[in-house]
């Protein structure tokens, strides 16, 4: 039987080469990112320049629309599952004859949505060798902003982001380039347009719904105006294209929020097929640019911004550059981000952060000095610093029983570069600042697995000491020493006074150590006159 084409085999898919190599990449040189999102699945192909940086030169798209079974039964159809894993079949092809082994397959709104979207990952996995995986809007989120960063100058400058999907869209404010805030709202097109429909009153059952979630994007953007909006995803570049052919803008990558309402209105006046057939567009994004340009300018209005830009920045932009910058740098943006987070929390949670970072700062030293006993890494280091900076954000909400409080604000906050999982884990080593060691009977603590669970008894255990050795507020612990050996840990004080509180406060702590730590505390103060 003779062996179809590679041309043939994807003839029902949309091509788009972006750059025409004389000679192909060598083997190896290539890297691949797969995007399932609600209204279609994309694959960007990448090699690299001179200075290691990605240059995307061909983009595959199938036109499987996830999101029409995920938001109307939750349930993706026996057919929709056959053309999901088909066009992965056709990937798999692809990657195959281009010798590109290093990829990443990720999945949004749509796939976390539908009930028996495990299952489609399985058979995509069995039938088409592609790992897939089903990202959270916060890590959907901080791949946009990784592209948009790598991309665009935001120095100097208040700028929202947003991101358009299907199923949802991700909204994330970034002050002078770091990102201090980010939340996924349930407004993707292919959303509104399977609850709403296309009928004649659909602007008015969008305005009458966009109500119900303008308190929440009002409280994420704040009073504060945005100098800049930027727009990312399908939408916001077929919204731009559109501008330029109907406004004649003098760029397709930038609109003023007027003449985006003015692109409404024209927009309004067309049917479906007149949106299609006189505007060009493919049927699967011209019943959804409408909703898409009405959300859009709804965002501008609330968050004050007089511009958005449409770069060439996105989602699959975003994992290419994460696979190809490697551990470190990716780290260091993980932190960025993260810390950027904690200073935002001053105003909102009158955090003291004086006393939080000497406090974040003295656990570090104890973390650092520790290594060879608790074996942890730079991850853990980090949550830990985290959780030093924020603990005390539950005050905010009730002084007594603050731990709690402040474990539960963080595990539903969005929190940019941290991994469900890792999230849960800061959580926990917050709640047990204080109080009672973890528990079995705690449902949190129980649903970690053995090995964070283990993670949260020794961070939590440096967290208290970090606590107790600033008992009084005053920051009076300047210098730390550890000694350890294999039934003691030595901690020898130097800094101001006599530190007698915060040796009390230190032994106190004594037991839960010796738990975490399977060692005895002993404490000794430098006096001043010896430093």
């Amino acid at each position: 039987m003779a062996i179809p084409s590679l041309k043939r085999m994807i003839a029902t898919m949309e091509i788009v080469t972006l750059i025409a190599h004389e000679t192909p990449p060598e083997p190896g040189a290539m890297v691949a990112a797969i995007d399932v999102g609600s209204n279609a699945i994309r694959m960007g192909v990448a090699t690299r320049d001179a200075n290691g940086m990605p240059i995307l030169i061909q983009r595959y798209r199938e036109a499987v629309r996830l999101g029409h079974d995920a938001f109307t039964t939750g349930v993706l159809s026996p057919a929709t599952m056959e053309n999901a894993v088909e066009a992965f079949r056709q990937f798999r092809r692809i990657l195959d004859q281009h010798q590109i082994g290093i990829y990443r397959a990720t999945a949004t709104s749509a796939m976390r949505d539908s009930r028996n979207g495990a299952e489609l990952v399985k058979r995509i996995q069995d039938e088409a060798n592609i790992r897939l995986e089903l990202i959270s809007g916060e890590e959907e989120a901080r791949l946009v902003h990784y592209s948009i960063s790598r991309r665009v100058d935001l120095n100097n400058k208040f700028t929202l982001l947003v991101d358009m999907g299907g199923g949802s869209v991700e909204v994330t404010l970034c002050d002078n380039g770091e990102v201090i805030a980010s939340q996924s709202f349930k407004i993707g097109t292919v959303r509104l347009l399977e609850m709403m429909g296309q009928g004649g009153n659909f602007n008015t059952l969008l305005s009458e719904y966009l109500d119900a979630t303008r308190k929440k994007i009002r409280e994420q953007i704040g009073r504060r105006k945005a100098d800049l909006c930027i727009a990312t995803g399908g939408n916001a570049s077929a919204i731009g294209e559109l501008a330029n052919q109907l406004l004649a803008t003098p760029s397709i990558q930038t609109i003023t929020r007027k003449q985006l309402a003015t692109l409404i209105e024209k927009l309004s006046a067309l049917t479906f097929e007149e949106r299609v057939r006189d505007l060009g567009l493919r049927p699967d994004r011209a019943d959804v640019i409408l909703p898409a340009a009405m959300v859009f300018h709804e965002i501008m209005s609330l968050a004050g911004a007089k511009i958005m830009e449409m770069p060439d920045a996105g989602l699959l932009d975003g994992v290419i550059l994460d696979m190809v910058d490697g551990e470190e740098r990716t780290f260091l943006s993980k932190r960025k981000n993260l810390i950027a987070w904690t200073r935002s929390l001053k105003r909102k949670y009158h955090v003291d952060q004086r006393y939080a970072k000497h406090v974040a700062s003295l656990s570090l030293a104890l973390f650092d000095q520790l290594t060879e006993l608790h074996k942890l890494g730079p991850l853990e280091r980090l949550l830990l610093e985290v959780a030093g900076l924020v603990h005390e954000i539950g005050m905010y909400i009730r002084v007594g029983g603050h731990h709690r409080h402040a474990g539960y604000v963080i595990s539903v906050s969005p929190l940019l570069g941290l991994s469900d999982r890792e999230k849960m884990l800061l959580a926990q080593v917050v709640r047990y600042q204080r109080k009672g060691p973890p528990s079995d009977t705690h449902e949190g603590f129980a649903a970690l697995p053995q090995e964070d669970q283990k993670k949260v008894w020794q961070l939590s255990a440096l967290l208290r000491l970090g606590i107790a050795l600033n008992k009084e507020r005053r920051n009076r612990v300047h210098n730390i020493q550890v000694h350890t050996d294999k039934k003691q840990i030595e901690l020898v004080l130097n800094g101001e006074g006599d530190l007698l509180l915060e040796r009390w406060a230190v032994l106190q702590t004594s037991d839960y150590i010796e738990q975490a730590f399977n060692r005895s505390m002993h404490i000794d103060i430098t006096s001043p006159e010896n430093n």
